[in-house]
C-alpha cells in the first residue's frame, strides 16, 4: 500500500479536477487560487518529484492524410490543467472537420464516479490509492455536479464539450485559429460563449486547440469515399482485449455502413519503454502504482509490438493489425460482421485469424470486431 500522504494527494485532485468553471471571475479564480497553494506544498511526494521525467507520447505524426476519402485524425492532449488527459478524434473530409468527438479521463473518487472498464480487473490494480480512472462523458452527471459543487459552474460539462465540437463542424483547422485568438483576446472579464456559443468553460480556448492539435497532426485511420457530410458519429469504451486495458473506440456511419473508426487502447507499462498519455509527468501521473505510467497502444506501436512479439510472438505490428481489422470493417453492416464474428469464434487452434480478416494476426480478432459492432449499434 502506498503512504497515506498518497491517498490524501488522490482526494486533492479530485476536488481540485473540477477546475472546469462556468463563466465567471470568481471561477477563474477559485481555480487559480487552488492551483497555487498545490504548487507551493512543501510536502511533494517522491513519486510527484520522479513522473517529471516520464516522456509523453500522444501519437502526433506528419503522414499525409488521404485526399479522396473520408478519414479521422486521433490526438492525445491536454485541454485542461494536469489532472487529467483528453482523447481527441475529428473525422474530415480533406481539411474540412465533419464531426468531432472529445473525452477526458481523470482519477477520481469511486464512491460517486464508475472507472472506464476493467477497472474491477487487472487493469485497475495500477490505480492511486482510492480513486478510479473515469471518463467525464460516461459521468457527466457525476462530474458537473461536482464542477457546480466546487466551481459554480451553471451547465453540464457535457453541454460545454458539444457546444465546442458543433461549433468546430464545418470548419478547419485555420478557421478555429481565429476563434483561439479571439477567445485569448478575451481577458478576465470575457465570456466564452461570445466566441463559441453555448461552450462556458474557461478553458474553452483549450478545448478548441486540442481539436486543431487533432486535426492537423494526430495519428490517421483511413475511411471510405462518400460525400455524405453528416455521418452518425459516436465514441465508446470498451475492453476487447483481457483485462488489463481498456479501448476508447470512435465510428462514423454513412446509412448504416461502417464508413470511418478509430480505435485506440490505454494499458498501465514500464516507462522506461513507453511514453504515457499527457499529463503522465505532471499530477496525473503522480500515484500510480508500481512506478508505472498509462500509455496508448498506438502512440507506443514499436514498443508495443515489441512486447507482442517478445511474449507473444507476434509477427504483425499493434498498428497493423488495427488498421486489417478496422479496413476489413469499412463499408460493412453489423450484420455482416456479426456472421465474421461468429466465424472467427468457430476457428481451431491450429486456424490463423487472418484468414477470415486479411491482415489480423491478433488472437482476440473477433474481440476486436465484436466491439467495433457494438459501438455501430449505438451510432444508428
Amino acid at each position: 500500500m502506498k503512504k497515506a500522504a498518497l491517498a490524501t494527494m488522490a482526494l486533492l485532485a479530485l476536488f481540485l479536477g473540477a477546475g472546469c468553471s462556468s463563466n465567471g471571475d470568481d471561477n477563474k479564480g477559485t481555480e487559480d487560487t487552488l492551483t497555487e497553494k498545490t504548487e507551493d506544498k512543501a510536502d511533494e511526494t517522491e513519486e510527484e518529484k520522479t513522473n517529471a521525467d516520464v516522456t509523453i507520447a500522444d501519437g502526433a505524426t506528419t503522414d499525409a492524410a488521404p485526399t479522396n476519402t473520408v478519414y479521422t485524425r486521433q490526438l492525445l492532449t491536454a485541454p485542461h490543467g494536469t489532472k487529467s488527459f483528453a482523447v481527441v478524434t475529428v473525422t474530415m473530409s480533406g481539411e474540412t472537420i465533419l464531426g468531432v468527438n472529445l473525452d477526458e479521463f481523470q482519477y477520481v473518487s469511486p464512491d460517486d464516479f464508475v472507472g472506464v472498464p476493467n477497472s474491477d480487473g487487472g487493469f485497475g490494480e495500477a490505480y492511486p490509492d482510492d480513486t478510479v480512472l473515469a471518463s467525464k462523458r460516461e459521468n457527466n452527471e457525476a462530474y458537473s455536479k461536482l464542477m457546480a459543487d466546487k466551481g459554480g459552474a451553471t451547465q453540464t460539462w457535457d453541454e460545454s464539450i458539444d457546444a465546442i465540437a458543433e461549433f468546430a463542424k464545418g470548419k478547419t483547422a485555420s478557421e478555429l485559429e481565429d476563434a483561439v485568438s479571439d477567445l485569448n483576446d478575451q481577458g478576465e472579464d470575457g465570456n466564452p460563449s461570445d466566441v463559441v456559443s453555448g461552450a462556458t468553460f474557461s478553458d474553452t480556448a483549450g478545448y478548441v486547440q486540442s481539436i486543431i492539435d487533432a486535426a492537423t497532426k494526430g495519428m490517421i485511420f483511413n475511411g471510405i469515399e462518400t460525400s455524405n457530410a453528416e455521418l452518425n458519429e459516436t465514441q465508446v469504451l470498451a475492453a476487447p482485449h483481457g483485462d488489463k486495458s481498456f479501448a476508447v473506440i470512435t465510428v462514423g456511419l454513412d446509412d448504416n455502413k461502417l464508413a470511418v473508426a478509430a480505435f485506440d487502447e490505454f494499458q498501465y507499462v514500464d516507462p522506461a519503454d513507453f511514453g504515457g498519455v499527457p499529463n503522465s509527468n505532471e499530477e496525473f501521473g503522480a500515484g500510480v502504482q508500481d512506478g508505472l505510467v498509462l500509455a496508448s497502444k498506438e502512440a507506443n506501436n514499436d514498443a508495443y509490438s515489441a512486447m507482442m512479439a517478445e511474449k507473444g510472438g507476434a509477427t504483425n505490428t499493434y498498428s497493423d493489425n488495427m488498421a486489417a481489422v478496422i479496413q476489413f470493417a469499412l463499408g460493412k453492416t453489423t450484420d455482416e460482421l456479426e456472421g465474421t464474428v461468429e466465424e472467427l469464434k468457430g476457428l481451431g487452434e491450429d486456424d490463423s485469424p487472418s484468414d477470415v480478416v486479411s491482415g489480423a494476426t491478433f488472437s482476440d480478432t473477433a474481440g476486436y470486431l465484436q466491439a467495433l459492432i457494438d459501438a455501430m449499434k449505438k451510432a444508428e
